[in-house]
């Protein structure tokens, strides 16, 4: 796991690339601490690889094909391209791991961010290919899948991954990104250059890059609550490699070709819910489950997990347990370890839940309880490592779990990120379930779950389709004043950016469950939450892992099934309940409360308001009615109700972004 960054020219006008990518990869240390290093290729195809000030000295001068041989601030040379990397030890974590990476011909180069889980396998299969391996790497593996197969490597990879190959004999480079989004991949291209890298304050940091605040992104993140759902987001020209995709780029043409190499099958059929059906899918998706995650604590450094007392990580603490006590040969120290943010507030604390966990897997437990007065301290750099604005608190609280990973030794962590999404574990889920039974006439299952439902199932029900199917089909303009009549925030913004949002975004949540899941989890609300998790967790130097969200196999087998399979007697997630039963204590597998990664965030805005109230001194540019915020701006930042809204949040978030990133 680590962090890349490239620029490669494409005329004569771009001059001091090395400079250029010594300043990325800098900016990008903390997502490889263990290393960096760098590639130069000349316009003739020559490659040298280069260290940096952060290079381990013992890497230098080895007898390795990628080893560097010489400082990239004495490189006189003009290169054609640079490769930067920086590295995060966990496989192969050994000399021979740096990188960038080549084989032995020196014919392919590659610099890589991600894990390939099922790396054993394909390296075994391909040494019967004939191949040779010089480490014990799954980046090396990377390399050999792509001499073998090309292009169509990607589809024999089971992870997460974001990797450019500099292939010499065809004069291009091949770049690819996972297919649902785990790592992530930025790039920049104009007339004069082509670069990449993991963040976008890499980028940032380069001065051939032009970029500039990005105002359909503000009206998209404050309207919408949207971030990154296209390409070009907040920062202009700045632009995103999404899930499932690849690109090329022709050193001689510079021709720049992009496509999509993944996309997810759903099945759309309707099945009735009988017990026998049911069963078979739940004994599936048990096999399924324990083999991702028994393949994701494949590690040369210890692995632990977070846990909040939720199914999803609850249900990976148990499986990781029982894999510890039934293989022996996986790397978690001398004990599993287990890591949850606890809170003082009775509503949103799960420590209890947490706890039977620890108990049954008898794990060791570590927790960390975060304060207003923390969080005001650290609101910056927290901010600073998310690159574009976040949500609400509760990403502060997974900040806060990774640093007590790191400070207690552990590099790899395995998340629940991704269950509510595949599993169907969000209340709004049941208006689209319960619209097919509705639909294929099933009365008495329909009438049954509906009784079954926790609260007023008719009210909820005629909300939800009022919110997910009445309210986006309505004219612009009717959309627009019932948004700012709801929302009373909406009233410190410039209306423009909530014209601008309505009418270019009509959020479709589609007609039935599955197909409702798959738009949440390809391309909005988990593609968020997984950038969250890469920045607090790298931030970090801590490696997440998340199985409900790269197992393709998983996932896929998830995702075949009837969408009637996975809400049942009332509960969401009901595969997931039933898959995951032997591992979980039953109090946990029959919860209803469905808390999310919930935070005091009402309670943390109010205390800390006059001391956030610097950051909306700034200019806003007509952003915000900056003179009725300021009148208002006790009554705004005392929010009520809900433990977290979110909503007023984002000002805040938005107010110190604009002054991290100077813009």
């Amino acid at each position: 796991m680590c962090g890349i960054t490239g620029i490669i020219t494409l005329s004569r006008h771009a001059a001091n690339l090395t400079g250029a990518a010594q300043a990325m990869n800098t900016a990008i240390a903390h997502r490889g601490p263990d290393g960096e290093g760098f590639l130069a290729v000349d316009e003739h195809g020559n490659a040298t690889a280069l260290y940096g000030n952060d290079t381990p000295q013992a890497l230098c001068h080895l007898p390795h094909p990628h080893s560097p041989q010489q400082h990239i601030a004495q490189f006189a040379t003009t290169p054609r391209f640079v490769f930067g990397h920086r590295r995060l030890a966990i496989i192969d974590i050994t000399a021979a791991g740096h990188q960038p990476l080549c084989t032995a011909d020196k014919q392919l180069w590659i610099t890589y961010n991600g894990e390939l889980y099922n790396y054993i396998e394909l390296r075994a299969e391909l040494e019967q290919n004939g191949a040779q391996f010089h480490t014990h790497t799954d980046t090396e593996v990377v390399l050999e899948a792509y001499r073998t197969w090309g292009e169509n490597c990607l589809t024999r990879f089971n992870g997460m991954f974001a990797f450019v190959i500099w292939d010499r004999a065809k004069q291009q480079l091949f770049a690819a990104r996972d297919r649902f989004g785990v790592k992530p991949f930025y790039y920049y291209h104009d007339a004069d250059v082509f670069c990449f890298a993991s963040e976008q304050k890499a980028l940032r940091k380069n001065s051939l890059v032009k970029t500039a605040l990005r105002h359909e992104a503000v009206a998209d993140y404050f309207a919408g609550s949207e971030i990154e759902h296209q390409p070009e987001s907040f920062f202009a020209n700045i632009l995103e490699l999404f899930p499932g995709c690849a690109l090329s780029l022709n050193l001689q043409s510079n021709q720049l070709k992009q496509w999509t190499w993944y996309s997810l099958n759903i099945n759309q059929q309707f099945a009735t819910p009988a017990p026998d059906r049911f069963e078979a899918h739940v004994q599936l998706v048990r096999e399924r489950l324990y083999e991702a995650i028994r393949l994701r604590m494949r590690s040369d450094v210890p692995v632990g997990a977070c846990l909040s007392g939720g199914i999803d990580s609850s249900a990976i603490a148990g499986i990781m347990a029982d894999v510890v006590s039934t293989h022996g040969n996986v790397n978690v120290g001398e004990k599993l370890k287990l890591f949850t943010a606890v809170f003082d507030d009775a509503r949103i604390d799960e420590r209890r839940w947490a706890q039977e966990v620890v108990h049954r897997t008898k794990a060791e437990w570590h927790t960390v309880q975060p304060e207003p007065h923390e969080l005001l301290a650290d609101l910056e750099e927290l901010i600073y490592s998310q690159d574009v604005p976040i949500w609400s608190t509760s990403t502060y609280a997974q900040h806060r779990v990774m640093k007590l990973a790191a400070q207690n030794g552990i590099r790899v962590l395995l998340d629940g990120q991704g269950g509510d999404e595949l599993f169907a574990g969000y209340h709004p889920y049941f208006r689209a379930f319960w619209s097919e039974l509705l639909g294929h006439g099933e009365w008495g299952t329909l009438r049954s779950e509906m009784k079954q439902f926790d609260g007023p199932a008719l009210k909820f029900w005629l909300r939800e389709h009022l919110k997910q199917r009445t309210v986006p089909a309505l004219p612009n303009a009717l959309r627009k004043k019932l948004m700012q009549r709801w929302y009373r925030e909406f009233r410190y913004l410039n209306p423009e950016l909530i014209s601008s949002y309505v009418q270019r975004r009509n959020p479709h949540t589609g007609k039935h469950l599955n197909e409702m899941l798959r738009g949440e989890f390809v391309n909005t609300r988990l593609k968020g939450y997984l950038k969250c998790e890469d920045r607090c967790s790298m931030w970090h130097s801590v490696e997440s892992r998340t199985p409900f969200a790269d197992d393709h196999l998983l996932i896929e087998t998830v995702f075949a099934l009837p969408g009637s399979m996975k809400i049942r007697h009332g509960y969401t997630k009901a595969l997931l309940r039933e898959a995951a039963a032997p591992w979980l204590p039953e109090t946990i597998r029959t919860r209803r409360d469905k808390l999310g990664y919930a935070t005091p965030n009402n309670q943390w805005i109010t205390t800390l308001r006059h001391e956030l109230r610097p950051y909306f001194e700034q200019n806003f540019d007509g952003i915000f009615n900056k003179e009725l915020l300021l009148k208002e701006y006790d009554s705004l930042f005392s929010p009520q109700g809900e433990t977290d809204t979110g909503r007023v949040f984002k000002f805040i978030a938005f107010a110190v972004w604009r002054k991290v990133h100077n813009l």
